[in-house]
């Protein structure tokens, strides 16, 4: 059975129909076209050898996510939608549409383009060669960290200890306009203290290039709103402490490392990292870090679903 099948059917169908077996293939379609449209978010895997990035692999269960995103689809093109169901209407809309028609994505730098704008397209396109998935929805935002990277979008030295490296939201606007909603200091990489003080005798945690589907909306050590880490991530260990992050470096992959997307404290911002990231994902600036966690709580998905998987990229500027 197809979504061209049930088409043919000529008859509205409840997403706990979708979840027969029978209708299982037809499921996996449409959950296909819901990503490939940018509403519905990838798995996501990888391992010791292969970056973290979207796998194909659709189970054919039409859960919250799958209906969140298929209701944002259905306002998206303007069609009544009831929940639990599927349509006739909708379903030949989802069938006709296409990414670049239904939700395009503005790529090529303009002349009226501002600065930021430039900066986010072009962290798009890298997310785009890389593999990356991106939310096209004007509802929802892509998080991204760029290590190595000034707020002009130059390229700096990525020294040691230092707040050299961007957090980042952007979202699609209406139309396929990028747009920077925010562009903050943050570190991808253990401060000085816990590279030399390691938690893990392994060595201090360093994140890997990627992107993961990991975090929940939480507090980090139970006090600082946070994105908190509830599934799998790759790290490099820095054994030898030399505060890079290279191939001899040991790698781990798990759910309960405890790297968080957090901040550092309310007042006059840090000089240097030392003890404030041991290889979290960390915002210097208190206030622009309470400012991103309500951003991103504005999103579509996590509206529809408090428990929520955020998607980040972490992105090498070096590499473009």
């Amino acid at each position: 059975m197809t979504l061209t099948d049930l088409l043919n059917q000529n008859r509205d169908v409840s997403t706990d129909e979708l979840n027969r077996l029978m209708y299982r293939p037809a499921a996996r379609e449409l959950q296909i076209r819901l990503n490939q449209l940018g509403l519905l978010d990838p798995d996501v895997d990888g391992d010791k050898e292969t970056p973290f990035r979207p796998v194909e692999r659709w189970d054919g269960i039409i859960g919250v996510n799958s209906r969140a995103a298929l209701e944002s689809f259905a306002q998206l093109a303007g069609e009544p939608f009831q929940e639990k169901v599927l349509s006739i209407n909708v379903l030949a809309r989802l069938l006709m549409e296409t990414p670049d028609i239904f939700l395009p994505i503005e790529w090529d730098d303009h002349e009226t383009d501002t600065l930021q704008e430039r900066i986010a397209k072009r962290v798009l396109r890298q997310m785009r060669r890389q593999g990356h998935w991106i939310a096209r929805s004007p509802e929802m935002c892509n998080i991204v960290y760029v290590e190595g990277m000034n707020a002009d979008g130059t390229i700096n030295r990525d020294d040691f200890n230092g707040w050299n490296d961007r957090r980042m939201v952007i979202r699609i606007a209406p139309g396929g306009r990028p747009e920077m909603l925010v562009n903050d200091q943050s570190t991808t990489e253990p401060g000085r203290f816990y590279t030399f003080n390691p938690l893990n005798p392994r060595g201090a945690a360093r994140i890997a290039f990627g992107q993961y589907k990991a975090w929940v909306d939480g507090f980090h050590n139970g006090r600082q709103p946070a994105l908190v880490q509830r599934e799998r991530i790759k790290l490099h260990r820095d054994l030898n402490q030399d505060g890079l992050r290279n191939r001899r470096d040991p790698i781990d992959i798990g759910k309960s490392f405890g790297i968080n997307q957090h901040s550092t404290r309310p007042g006059s911002p840090p000089q240097y990292v030392n003890s404030y990231s041991a290889g979290c994902l960390v915002g210097r600036r208190w206030d622009w870090h309470l400012s991103f966690m309500e951003i991103i709580r504005q999103d579509s998905r996590y509206q529809q679903n408090k428990g929520y998987l955020f998607m980040t990229s972490v992105l090498a500027a070096g590499d473009w």
